[in-house]
C-alpha cells in the first residue's frame, strides 16, 4: 500500500469508516494482564450500579439481567478455541492461564494478541476487542453462534491480509458499552478504565438516577414510555436506528446525549430516502427503527405504536412465539380469513421472518418492517438522496446535512453527494469558522475532488481548532502529499506520530515516504517505536494508566523548535518542557519574564541577559554531563538560590538553606511508623469524609464564585467544571480577564495584553485532574504506583504523606490531616532540563454542598508568587454550554468555493 493510499484511508478514519493497515511488522504482547480497577469504589455493604436499582426494582433488575443488552460487552475470559484459514494466513484463537490469546500467522510473520473485551451479547455473535498502549483495536475474526464456529468479523470478509489495526472509535462502542470516555482528536483513545460500565446500563434508557435515589418517586427518573414521542423513541434510537450518517452537533459527542431528551439535540441521524414503490434497500440489522416506521402497523397508529410496544428489556420471554403474539393481537382483534393460521399461530415467523443482514456478518436478524405479505430480500445498493430522521434545529440543519452527505458520499464513492455536501457547508462556513469538523469535511470532500491547495487549507484551518490532534496532522499530511509539497507532509506526519505513535494511517505513510525517500533508518527506527509500545504488558504501557493515559496520547508534545521560534539551546527538548524551564529559571533567579525577555516579542535577542541565559544553559547541561554522568545534580537553583546574582558569601547560621531537589521529591530512607494507614485506607477514608462515593458521583458539574488575593489586591474570580474534563478560571482583573482553561485534551491560557497561548504537557496534566470533580474516586487509576511517607505537618497539625507516581511524569505528595481524613496540600512538578518547578496548593474551610465536602479556600503557591481564592457560593449540578470551555478564535478567513470536479 502506498503512502498515499495510507493517509486516503485517514480520511476514511476521520469520518468513522475504519480502515484496516498492514504493517507488516511482528507484533507480541506480554502475556501478563491485570485488570483495570473500577472507576469508584463504594463503601462496604453498600449497593452500587444496578444493585442500587435493585434494592426497589428486584423483578426489572433481573429480568433485565438476562436480556440481550445487558451482556453487550464485558471482559474477556476463557473464551472457545479455533481457527480461521485467510487468503495468506490463519488467526487462531486459544486460552492460557492469563487469558484468551489470538495469533495471526501470515507471510511467514507471527503476532499474538491479548483479548481484552468481548463486544456483543452472544445471542448471534461474539466480537473482540485489544488493548494496545491504551488503544482500541477490533480482532478480524468474530464467534457465530448459528454455527458455532469462528469466521471473518463483518467487514474483514474480502481482505486479503486481515490485521489487528482496525480502530474502534467513539461511534462502535457507544451502542455497546454502559459509558466509555473516547478522547477527543484521536481515533481509538480511551481514558482508563475504558469500560467505566461495562454492558448496558439501566441509566442509558432512564437517565441519571441522582434525583431519584435522593428522592425515590416515579417523577424523579425517566419513564421511557411516558415521554412525548420524539424523546420517547430516542431512548431506543441511540442504539437502533443508524441510518447511513451520525453528525454529532457542534462541541457535543455521542455520549452527551440523556434520556428524557430528543437525539437531534445532541447528534442528528440521516437515513436514504427512497422513491414511492421502490424496494425498502438493503437490510441492515441496526436499523430496526427505520424498518418499523416502514410498517403499515406503525404508520396507522398515529405514534402509538413504538419498540416498547412489543419489547420488554426487563423480561425476557421464555416463550417468544406466544409473547409476541399477544402482542400483536392487541390490535389484531378482528377475525382472520379463512386460509389464516389460527390464533394460536407464530405471528412473527411469516410476517417478520429472519433476514441475512448485511452488516451482521454471517448471520440473521428480525425484519421489523412487519409485511403482509413478506417480499423477497432486495439488495440494491442506495443511490438516492438521505434525510435526517428528525431535523435539528434550524441554524444547525445545513452544516448537519452538509457534514452527512460528505459521510455518506466517501461510503458510496458519490461524486454528487461530495459535492452537494461541500457546497452547503461553504454557505455555512462563516457562521460555524470555529467548527472543525466543518472545515474537516469540507477539506475531505476538496480532496477527494482533486483540489489539494483548497483543501490544505480547510485542513489547517480544522488543526488550527484542533491543535493536538493526530487525525487533524494527518489530514493535513494528506493535503500537502496530493499537492506534491512532501516536505510539509512529512512534517504533519511526524507531528501526528509525536502526537500519538500509534495512530496508524499517519505512522504507515510515514514508514514508506521514509523507505521511498531511501532513509531506511528512519523507516526501521519509527517502526521499531511502535513495536516497543505494543510490546508493553497490556494497560500497562506509557499510554496504560488511568489519567496520564489519555494526557500522553492525546497531547504528547513535539520538539520545542517546532513550536517556538528563535530557540538556540532548548530547542530538542520536548516542547510542553518549555515553560517549566522558563518558571524554573524565573523562579531560581528571583525574576520576571521581562529580565530577559522583552514584552511582547519573547523571540527577540536585543537583552543581554537572554544572551547570559543561554550561555550559563549550556554552562550547567556541560557541567552535569562531563562531571555527574549527565545525571542533574547542579541546576541553576544551585548557585542563585532565588537572587539574580549568585552570593559569593556564605550565609551566616540560622539562615535556613532549601532542601536538596531530591528531597522535593520525598524520597526519603528513614524507617517509617508502623502505625501508618496504608495508601487505599487514606484514599478510602478521604472519600468518605467527602461524603461517600456515591454523593460524589452524583457531581458532574461546578460553578463556583468568589474573590481571590492576588499580588496584594482583591479581585473577583469565577471557576466553571464540567465533567470530566472540562474547566474554565476567570480572573476578573482591573487590565481585563485573565482566562485558563481547559477542553477536554487542549487548553489554553489568555493574559490581558499578551496572544493566547495554549498549555501543554504538565501544565494540561495538571489542569485534567484539577478539572476531575470526581478525583477523589480516579486516585489510584491515576497514579499507579502509590506510597506512604513519614508524616509532615501542615498549618501545626499532623498529616500523612502519599506520594503518586506515573510512568514518565514527576511524583505528586497529597497531605491528609491526620485526624479530619481531608486532603489539606498537594504539591506538584513539571518536568523540565534544567529543574523541577514546583505548585503547592493549600485546601482549607470544607463545607458541605450537596452532601459533598468542598474546600472554599485554597492557596495556590510558587517560587516568588502566592494567591489565595476564597469562594462565596457553590452551586452543582447545574446546565453548562460547552461552548463557555471553547478556545476563542480570530475570524477565520473566507475559504474558497472552488467547485469539485467529478
Amino acid at each position: 500500500m502506498s503512502g498515499r493510499q495510507i493517509l486516503l484511508l485517514a480520511l476514511l478514519s476521520v469520518l468513522g469508516l475504519f480502515p484496516s493497515l498492514g504493517l507488516g511488522q511482528s507484533r507480541v504482547s506480554t502475556p501478563d494482564h491485570s485488570d483495570a480497577q473500577t472507576v469508584a469504589s463504594s463503601s462496604a455493604g453498600e449497593p452500587a450500579g444496578a444493585n442500587r436499582c435493585k434494592v426497589c426494582h428486584a423483578a426489572e433488575v433481573e429480568g433485565y439481567a438476562r436480556s440481550a443488552m445487558a451482556h453487550a460487552l464485558r471482559r474477556a475470559g476463557q473464551e472457545t478455541s479455533g481457527t480461521v484459514t485467510t487468503p495468506n494466513g490463519k488467526i487462531t484463537m486459544y486460552s492460557s492461564p492469563t487469558g484468551s490469546w489470538q495469533r495471526l500467522e501470515t507471510a511467514g510473520d507471527t503476532s499474538k494478541y491479548h483479548i481484552d473485551y468481548v463486544i456483543g451479547s452472544g445471542n448471534h455473535a461474539s466480537g473482540y476487542l485489544i488493548d494496545i498502549a491504551g488503544h482500541l483495536f477490533q480482532s478480524p475474526i468474530a464467534f457465530y453462534k448459528s454455527r458455532n464456529a469462528y469466521d471473518l468479523a463483518p467487514g474483514y470478509e474480502k481482505m486479503q491480509d486481515p490485521d489487528f489495526t482496525r480502530p474502534v472509535a467513539e461511534g462502535c462502542v457507544f451502542c455497546h458499552a454502559g459509558s466509555a470516555i473516547h478522547v477527543s482528536g484521536t481515533d481509538n483513545v480511551y481514558r482508563s478504565p475504558v469500560f467505566p460500565a461495562e454492558g448496558i446500563t439501566c441509566e442509558r434508557c432512564h437517565g441519571p438516577t441522582g434525583k431519584h435515589l435522593a428522592d425515590p418517586r416515579a417523577g424523579r427518573i425517566v419513564n421511557p414510555a411516558k415521554l412525548e414521542p420524539g424523546a420517547r423513541d430516542s431512548v431506543c434510537e441511540q442504539c437502533h436506528l443508524m441510518g447511513v450518517a451520525r453528525v454529532p452537533n457542534p462541541g457535543k459527542e455521542f455520549r452527551d446525549f440523556q434520556p428524557g431528551q430528543r437525539l437531534e439535540g445532541t447528534f442528528t441521524t440521516y437515513h436514504d430516502v427512497l422513491p414511492p414503490g421502490t424496494p425498502a434497500g438493503t437490510f441492515k440489522v441496526i436499523s430496526h427503527v427505520e424498518q418499523l416506521a416502514m410498517s403499515t402497523c406503525a404508520r396507522n397508529s398515529q405514534g402509538r405504536l413504538w419498540c416498547g410496544t412489543c419489547h420488554d428489556p426487563h423480561n425476557k420471554p421464555a416463550q417468544p412465539a406466544q409473547y409476541y403474539r399477544s402482542r400483536c393481537l392487541t390490535c389484531h382483534t378482528a377475525r382472520f380469513s379463512a386460509e389464516h393460521p389460527g390464533t394460536d399461530s407464530n405471528c412473527i415467523g411469516c410476517h417478520m421472518p429472519r433476514r441475512d443482514a448485511q452488516d451482521g456478518g454471517h448471520t440473521a436478524f428480525t425484519d421489523h418492517r412487519i409485511q403482509r405479505r413478506p417480499e423477497e430480500q432486495t439488495n440494491h445498493p442506495p443511490d438516492g438522496d438521505i434525510a435526517a430522521w428528525r431535523e435539528p434545529p434550524p441554524d444547525l440543519q445545513k452544516r448537519n446535512l452538509g457534514i452527512g452527505y460528505v459521510s455518506a458520499g466517501l461510503q458510496r464513492r458519490s461524486a454528487d453527494l461530495l459535492v452537494r455536501g461541500y457546497r452547503l457547508l461553504t454557505e455555512v462556513q462563516e457562521q460555524f469558522s470555529t467548527d472543525p469538523d466543518v472545515f474537516t469535511s469540507m477539506g475531505t470532500a476538496l480532496l477527494i475532488g482533486k483540489q489539494p491547495t483548497e483543501a490544505e487549507f480547510a485542513f489547517e484551518h480544522a488543526l488550527s481548532l484542533r491543535p493536538h490532534s493526530a487525525v487533524a496532522e494527518t489530514n493535513a499530511a494528506a493535503a500537502q502529499q496530493q499537492a506534491g509539497d512532501i516536505n510539509g507532509t512529512i512534517v504533519h506526519l511526524e507531528r501526528a506520530v509525536a502526537i500519538d505513535p500509534m495512530h496508524l494511517p499517519a505512522m504507515s505513510a510515514l514508514i514508506q515516504i521514509y523507505q521511498e525517500q531511501g532513509k531506511p533508518e528512519k523507516a526501521r527506527e519509527l517502526s521499531a517505536k511502535v513495536r516497543r509500545i505494543m510490546d508493553e504488558q497490556p494497560g500497562q504501557g506509557k499510554y496504560g494508566s488511568a489519567l496520564g493515559r489519555s494526557t500522553s496520547a492525546a497531547s504528547s508534545p513535539r520538539t520545542a523548535g517546532a513550536v517556538f521560534r528563535n530557540l538556540k539551546v532548548l530547542n530538542d527538548i520536548p516542547s510542553d518542557q518549555l515553560i517549566p524551564s522558563m518558571r524554573f529559571i524565573a523562579s531560581s533567579l528571583g525574576v520576571e519574564c521581562s529580565f530577559c525577555h522583552s514584552e511582547g516579542h519573547f523571540e527577540d535577542d536585543g537583552k543581554k541577559a537572554k544572551q547570559t541565559a543561554r550561555r550559563m544553559m549550556q554552562m550547567v547541561f556541560a557541567t552535569n554531563q562531563n562531571r555527574f554522568d549527565g545525571t542533574r545534580e547542579v541546576t541553576c537553583y544551585t548557585c542563585h538560590r532565588g537572587a539574580a546574582t549568585p552570593v559569593a558569601v556564605p550565609s551566616v547560621a540560622g539562615e535556613s538553606a532549601p532542601p536538596h531537589e531530591a528531597d522535593a521529591i520525598s524520597l526519603k530512607s528513614v524507617k517509617l511508623p508502623s502505625d501508618l494507614p496504608t495508601a487505599d485506607q487514606l484514599i478510602d477514608s478521604f472519600i468518605r469524609t467527602l461524603g461517600g462515593a456515591d454523593a460524589i458521583e452524583k457531581i458532574t458539574d461546578r460553578a463556583e464564585m468568589g474573590s481571590g488575593q492576588i499580588d496584594g489586591k482583591s479581585i473577583p474570580v469565577e471557576l466553571f467544571n464540567k465533567g470530566p474534563d472540562k474547566q474554565v478560571f476567570i480572573q476578573h482583573t482591573p487590565a481585563g480577564d485573565r482566562v485558563t482553561a481547559l477542553d477536554g485534551n487542549s487548553g489554553w491560557m489568555i493574559v490581558p495584553g499578551r496572544p493566547l497561548r495554549d498549555l501543554s504537557g504538565s501544565d494540561v496534566d495538571a489542569a485534567r485532574l484539577d478539572a476531575d470533580l470526581q478525583f477523589a474516586l480516579h486516585i489510584k487509576n491515576a497514579f499507579p504506583e502509590l506510597r506512604v511517607e513519614y508524616p509532615e505537618t501542615v498549618d501545626g497539625r499532623e498529616a500523612y504523606v502519599l506520594v503518586g507516581t506515573r510512568e514518565g511524569r514527576s511524583s505528586w505528595k497529597f497531605f491528609f490531616d491526620a485526624q479530619s481524613r481531608l486532603l489539606v496540600r498537594l504539591v506538584r512538578y513539571a518536568e523540565s532540563p534544567l529543574g523541577l518547578d514546583p505548585t503547592q496548593i493549600d485546601y482549607r474551610d470544607y463545607r458541605a454542598v450537596d452532601d459533598v465536602q468542598v474546600p472554599f479556600s485554597w492557596t495556590i503557591s510558587r517560587p516568588g508568587s502566592r494567591s489565595t481564592i476564597q469562594i462565596s457560593d457553590i452551586q452543582q449540578n447545574v446546565p453548562m454550554d460547552d461552548q463557555k470551555f471553547r478556545k476563542p478564535s480570530v475570524k477565520a478567513e473566507k475559504g474558497s468555493k472552488a467547485a469539485l470536479s467529478r
